[in-house]
């Protein structure tokens, strides 16, 4: 039997067709970035050809322990401001404004020592996430607006109105890695119709982070968190409750180990046969004992009623994890950078993957060295920072660039952040998290999205044209 065929459905679709993005990618020839994008060469890719070309000894440890807590201590209470090279005061207060909104803040701090805050401050962080939500406009997964109902579904789920005068906070520690989000909901939301950054996506929280917990969402499911870098929803369940005493133990261990790779497997048995969980990189375990087998350790876990157990974990012997923090020396930093190579970019933590903030947080948390989730934010928790306006003549930049150590410098403006590596044949390399495209000869759009090593002048966030900081990590 011949169907009959509805034209007017047909031209629909068509139109439907023409009028999508996707095909718009086709006529723009959206194209995927090489292995290696010139003029890198394949030797680049590997750390050892960078290592080789570091003046002095590579080995020479840039801080010790003690010089990294104090390192650490300065900057937890630093000033955000700074002179440029034309001596101008140069302050980020208005970014620091922005990041608060999405409840990321300049500096880190400890969530345990959290005793109490008032229920309006806590009214207050709402409020922002309300005008957010009914100021801009929208979409879903099927590119369609998101819905008014939508919205005041997860201002309900937020629960305000159960915020008491004073809130006293229950603590806890990560089982897991774990998102940061927006409202409590794994829902994503873009603010272009064909985006694909999810506005809920607010930062990653790594196994082993301490929280405080502020409030419940109205089902329960969700909590309210303070952590050591931003305030957020994360899903109940991969908190587990404790005594400050029983999460220090687990979050704050003498003996640990810690992952160098992007992610390191744990298992339940000695055997190796149960997995339990992944430990990324720069997150620790506490350390039982190290044997011919692997290395045992304690795992905190959540149990039924969300308290803390600590049970009992296994890593295999030729898993990449360092038994205490890595010396903090350039090769050790390049190494580890390199261990990155070619992961994904992962928007504030999207799908477990990283973007440029996120890989270098987690490179310098394997020399216990902890810095903020911005990227601002991060060029400036150091001494020695050297600020220019955006404008400033690349040469100008360069001349600086050049005074910079390979290895601990990390360079950027307010949207990236990238590690320099070195200079070869008068043209200068760095390592970063590159969600970025750029374009051919052919006017083709060339999407990276993924850990590169590239020059300082290719099109997106590695081009110096666009930096404004260069930031040594050294005492």
């Amino acid at each position: 039997m011949t169907k009959k065929v509805n034209f007017g459905v047909l031209f629909s679709l068509l139109a439907i067709l023409l009028a999508c993005p996707v095909h718009a990618q086709v006529q723009k020839k959206l194209l995927a970035a090489p292995d290696i994008i010139p003029p890198a060469t394949a030797e680049m890719q590997r750390p050892e050809f960078w290592i080789s070309r570091i003046k002095g000894d590579p080995d020479k440890v840039i801080m010790n322990r003690d010089q990294i807590r104090e390192f650490n201590k300065k900057n937890y209470s630093r000033n955000p401001e700074t002179k440029d090279i034309n001596g101008v005061l140069h302050t980020f207060e208005d970014v620091i404004a922005q990041g608060s909104f999405g409840g990321i803040h300049f500096h880190i701090e400890d969530p345990l020592a959290v005793k109490s805050i008032t229920g309006d401050s806590l009214k207050v962080w709402f409020s922002r996430t309300k005008e957010y939500l009914k100021s801009g406009t929208f979409y879903d997964r099927r590119w369609l607006p998101y819905p008014e109902a939508s919205k005041q579904a997860l201002l309900d789920a937020m629960n305000e109105e159960a915020i008491p005068a004073v809130v006293k906070p229950r603590y806890g520690i990560l089982i897991r890695n774990t998102f940061n989000r927006v409202v409590p909901t794994y829902e994503k939301i873009y603010t272009s119709q064909y985006g694909w950054l999810d506005m809920f996506q607010n930062a990653d929280y790594d196994e082993g982070m301490t929280v405080a917990i502020l409030h419940v969402s109205k089902n329960r499911d969700w909590y309210y968190v303070k952590t050591e870098y931003a305030f957020g929803w994360i899903s109940a369940d991969n908190v587990a409750e404790g005594t400050v005493q029983e999460i220090k133990r687990l979050a704050d261990p003498e003996n640990f180990i810690v992952a160098l790779e992007h992610k390191v497997p744990v298992y339940a048995d000695g055997g190796f046969k149960t997995w339990i969980m992944d430990l990324y990189q720069g997150s620790r375990l506490l350390l039982v004992k190290k044997t011919a087998a692997g290395y045992e350790v304690r795992v905190p876990y959540r149990q039924a009623d969300g308290s803390l157990v600590a049970v009992a974990g296994w890593v295999k012997s030729g898993a990449d994890v360092n038994v205490g923090y890595q010396a903090y020396t350039q090769r050790n930093v390049i190494n580890t950078a390199f261990r990155l190579l070619n992961r994904p970019y992962g928007w504030v933590g999207t799908d477990h993957e990283r973007d440029c903030v996120g890989s270098l947080k987690s490179t310098l948390r394997t020399f216990g060295i902890f810095v903020p989730r911005w990227t601002t934010f991060m060029l400036y928790y150091t001494d020695h920072v050297t600020s220019f306006p955006a404008d400033t003549p690349k040469e100008v930049k360069y001349k600086y660039l050049d005074r910079c150590t390979p290895g601990i410098t990390i360079c950027g403006f307010d949207w990236h952040v990238v590690l320099y590596l070195g200079e070869v044949g008068g043209v200068h390399y760095i390592i970063h998290e590159n969600g970025y495209s750029y374009h051919d000869a052919d006017g083709n759009e060339i999407r990276v999205g993924r850990m590169s090593v590239n020059n300082t002048e290719l099109e997106g966030g590695a081009d110096i044209t666009r930096w404004t900081e260069l930031s040594e990590f050294k005492p």
